[in-house]
């Protein structure tokens, strides 16, 4: 019976461990978040499985990693109930983004902003705050009935959230608000798991 007991529990601790997996790919190289809450790993590159996560954080770069192969391994991966954040940023930090959007909804980022806070919706992602950074030079997304907006940045929107196939899904014109060099007093970590929470609660 014990060791039924134990097994039991290392198996529901592995699923619930397993669960919160999340994958940041991409242009990393200057994000800064504290793993306090998820097992977080960082690559510069999709792996070829992606079944052990349940978020996908992909920060757009100058020259897109994705091919017809890893799209249709993003496309599987939302469609098995998962969640898929696409940061963008000013030209060019847009073009796996823009691979994603397009194929999604038919759409792209655009614009060059420079406000320093965005606008939140009501009863968004973003609960418990009054404001959050936009980020340094940012981009908007065209708006879609299938999405809803969390964030603008002179009156266009920033931040998108929304269901696709069975997973959720979160549009970002801004990550390099969470740069390093412009973290200050933990937000980082607030948005970030705001981002998480969304995208990881069925």
């Amino acid at each position: 019976m014990n060791r039924f007991l134990i097994l039991y529990s290392l198996l529901l601790s592995t699923t619930l461990f397993s669960q919160n997996k999340i994958l940041f790919i991409g242009n990393i190289s200057q994000i800064c978040f504290e793993d306090t809450n998820s097992m977080i790993e960082l690559s510069s590159d999709l792996p070829d499985t992606l079944s052990s996560y349940s978020a996908i954080f992909l920060f757009s770069s100058a020259q897109s990693i994705l091919n017809e192969k890893k799209v249709e391994q993003l496309l599987q991966f939302l469609n098995g109930g998962n969640g898929l954040y696409l940061g963008s940023e000013n030209w060019p930090l847009q073009a796996e983004s823009n691979v994603m959007t397009n194929l999604l909804f038919s759409k792209n980022a655009w614009g060059d902003f420079n406000e320093p806070n965005a606008q939140l919706a009501e009863k968004g992602i973003f609960k418990e705050s009054a404001s959050i950074p936009a980020g340094t030079t940012t981009v908007a997304f065209p708006l879609d009935y299938r999405l809803k907006v969390e964030a603008w940045v002179n009156d266009e929107p920033l931040i998108l959230s929304g269901e696709y196939y069975k997973g959720k899904i979160i549009i970002d014109g801004g990550y390099s608000r969470f740069y390093c060099n412009i973290e200050k007093g933990g937000n980082n970590n607030f948005m970030l798991n705001q981002f998480i929470d969304f995208l990881t609660t069925p």
